[in-house]
C-alpha cells in the first residue's frame, strides 16, 4: 500500500491576503516561489522484465496493454505535491466482494510493546543504510497474466525474526488560512486539519520522508520515467492531484521548464522554494473544480483509499482536459499476489489486507480501486486507454538484482506505513486497542521480512486520451 496524499484541484482566479493566495470563494489557496529541484530522467519501457547487469540501473517495465487486451502470459523458473478545495462529499460505496476472513484479535503478552518498538528501530536503522541510488480484494489478479519473477534460490531463507476587502472579508480569510495551515495531533502523529478525517495518514515529517522514498522506488521500477502518456514535447499546463510533498511535480517542472505545473493536496507540506514554473494549491479533488484553463495532462498516484467517488473524479478530470489531453494514473493493488502459492491465507499479511479493505468499506471508501481505474476511464469517455503493470516485490526475494533492490526498499517503505494505516483503520474504525494493534504488527512485520513469501504488489499505470484535437480556451464549448 502506498498512499501518499489526498487529491486536489484549484481555481486560477485568486486574491492576496496575509501572504497567502486564495480563491475568490475562499475554498483553497496557492503559493509559488523560486528554486530548482532535481529531476528524474525519462526513458522508454521495454517489453519484458529482465535482469540488467548492475543493480543500480533502473528496472525495466513489461509491455503495455491495449484497452481490449490483457497482459501477455509468460513463465519463469519461479515466482516472481500541493494543496486542495472544499465541497460536499460525494459518497460512492466500496466495491462488492468476498467477505474478509473473520479476524480473531490476539491475546497480548507483556513484552508486545517492547518487541514492536525494537522492530521499528531496526527498520529505521536499515532505512538509513540504504543509499540514495538508484484482506482479499474483489478480484485477485491472475498470476499468469504477467511474467513470473525468478526466486533467488541462493538467498532462500526465512529471516522473519528480523524486521526491517472589508473587515468581514479579512476575518473570513484569516479563519480559512488558519484552518488550512494548522494541524491536528493524534496518537503522537500530526494530521491535516483541512478536511479532517477524510484521509487516514498523517502529514508529518516521517510521512513526508516515506512519500519521497516511495517515489524513489517508483523511479527504479519505471526505469526513471516520469510520464507514460504520449504528451507533446512542450505541454503548456500539467496538473498533479494529491501531490503530497510535490516531488513528482517538481521533477516534471524541471524536465519541462516551459510548462506550468500545478500540484494540489489537502496538506500544505510542499516546499516553499521551488522553480518559478511550479505552484502548489491546497484543494480537495472531490470538491467542485473551478480552473479557468484546461490542462494538457492531469496526473495522480497513490489515491487508493483517499477517494470516495471515483467516477465523479474522472468526470471532472475529463472536463478540465484540453481536447486531445491525457490523464495518467499510477495506483498499486493492496493485495499481494504470488505465483507459487507461497503466501498462506491465514498469515498476518492476508489478515492485514482483509481488515484494511473492511475498514475502508465502513467509511465509504474502497481499497480495490486500482483494478477498476481502466474501466472508470473508459466510462468517463476517454479513448486509447492503456494499462501497464509492474511487479513490486514485498521484500528482496527475487533473483533479479534490480527487483531485489526494489524489494529491499519496498519492505522498509511498507513497514513504515503499517503503523499510520493501522491507527487510522484498525484502531479508529474497527475499534482495536493500541496494544492489540502493536502485537498484530509484530507478526505482520515478520511476514514482510520472510523471503519464503514470494509476494509482490501490482503497480498499474493507466493512461487515457480525451477525444479531439488542438488547444482551446476553457470557455470554449465542446
Amino acid at each position: 500500500m502506498a498512499a501518499a496524499g489526498a487529491s486536489a484541484a484549484s481555481p486560477a482566479a485568486s486574491r492576496e491576503s496575509n501572504g497567502y493566495t486564495t480563491a475568490p470563494w475562499l475554498d483553497c489557496f496557492s503559493f509559488s516561489c523560486a528554486a530548482a529541484p532535481t529531476s528524474t530522467a525519462t526513458s522508454n519501457s521495454p517489453a519484458t522484465i529482465s535482469a540488467p547487469p548492475a543493480a543500480s540501473s533502473p528496472a525495466r517495465a513489461p509491455a503495455e496493454t491495449e484497452t481490449t487486451e490483457t497482459p501477455p502470459s509468460c513463465s519463469s523458473d519461479s515466482s516472481s505535491m500541493a494543496p486542495a478545495t472544499t465541497a460536499d462529499d460525494h459518497h460512492q460505496p466500496g466495491l462488492d466482494g468476498p467477505q474478509p476472513a473473520k479476524m480473531v484479535k490476539p491475546s497480548l503478552p507483556d513484552e508486545c510493546a517492547a518487541a514492536g518498538e525494537q522492530q521499528q528501530q531496526q527498520l529505521q536503522q536499515q532505512k538509513h543504510q540504504i543509499s540514495s541510488s538508484p484482506g482479499s480484494p474483489v478480484r485477485r489478479p491472475e498470476p499468469d497474466q504477467m511474467p513470473q519473477l525468478a526466486v533467488d534460490e541462493e538467498d532462500e531463507f526465512d529471516d522473519s525474526d528480523s524486521a526491517v476587502g472589508s473587515d468581514s472579508d479579512e476575518h473570513s480569510l484569516q479563519s480559512l488560512t488558519s484552518s488550512i495551515t494548522s494541524y491536528v495531533y493524534r496518537n503522537g502523529r500530526r494530521y491535516a486539519s483541512f478536511k479532517e478525517g477524510r484521509y487516514c495518514l498523517p502529514n508529518d515529517e516521517a510521512e513526508s520522508d516515506r512519500h519521497d522514498f516511495l517515489q524513489h522506488i517508483y523511479g527504479m521500477l519505471f526505469g526513471g520515467r516520469l510520464i507514460f502518456a504520449p504528451i507533446s514535447d512542450q505541454p503548456e499546463r500539467i496538473l498533479d492531484i494529491g501531490t503530497g510533498t510535490g516531488i513528482w511535480a517538481l521533477d516534471v517542472a524541471d524536465a519541462y521548464p516551459a510548462t506550468h505545473v500545478i500540484g494540489t493536496d489537502i496538506s500544505p507540506i510542499q516546499p516553499t522554494w521551488v522553480s518559478p514554473n511550479v505552484s502548489f494549491e491546497i484543494d480537495d479533488a472531490e470538491s467542485d473544480w473551478t480552473f479557468r484553463q484546461r490542462f494538457d495532462l492531469i496526473h495522480f498516484q497513490n489515491l487508493n483509499g483517499a477517494i470516495r467517488d471515483w467516477r465523479r473524479l474522472f468526470s471532472q478530470i475529463y472536463d478540465n482536459l484540453m481536447p486531445g489531453g491525457y490523464v495518467e494514473a499510477k495506483e498499486t493493488d493492496v493485495y499481494a499476489t504470488c505465483d507459487d502459492n507461497s503466501i498462506p491465507e491465514d498469515c498476518h499479511l492476508r489478515q492485514w489486507e482483509s481488515n484494511c479493505i473492511k475498514a475502508c468499506s465502513l467509511i465509504g471508501q474502497t481499497l480495490t480501486a486500482p483494478e477498476n481505474v481502466k474501466k472508470w476511464m473508459i466510462e468517463a469517455g476517454f479513448v486509447d486507454v492503456k494499462e501497464e503493470q509492474f511487479k513490486l516485490p514485498i521484500n528482496p526475494w527475487p533473483k533479479d538484482p534490480e527487483l531485489k533492490l526494489a524489494g529491499r526498499y519496498q519492505q522498509v517503505q511498507y513497514s513504515d506505513a503499517l503503523q499510520p494505516y493501522a491507527l487510522g483503520l484498525l484502531v479508529e474504525v474497527l475499534g482495536w486497542s493500541r496494544e492489540e494493534m502493536e502485537l498484530f504488527l509484530v507478526g505482520l512485520r515478520k511476514d514482510l521480512a520472510n523471503r519464503a513469501l514470494h509476494g509482490y504488489n501490482i503497480v498499474r499505470v493507466i493512461t487515457g486520451r480525451k477525444p479531439g484535437m488542438g488547444k482551446r480556451k476553457f470557455s470554449d464549448t465542446e
